[in-house]
């Protein structure tokens, strides 16, 4: 199992299509670089979900 990452924590966002053309749907994947580069954290259907993600991952006060 990996380790926590250090804070600063720090997390992107990034689309992604998934699905066949014309019947796609866009997910939203949380990634930072903890373990290894780009490294997969979470998936959201929605951008807001991801987001709140994102804040919750970076936010030290918020860790484990």
């Amino acid at each position: 199992m990996p380790s926590k990452p250090p804070y600063p924590r720090t997390a992107r966002i990034k689309a992604v299509d998934k699905g066949e053309v014309g019947k796609q749907v866009r997910w939203y994947e949380l990634r930072a670089d903890h373990p290894k580069p780009d490294t997969l954290i979470s998936e959201h259907e929605t951008e807001r979900e991801a987001l709140d993600a994102k804040r919750r991952y970076e936010d030290e006060n918020l860790g484990e």
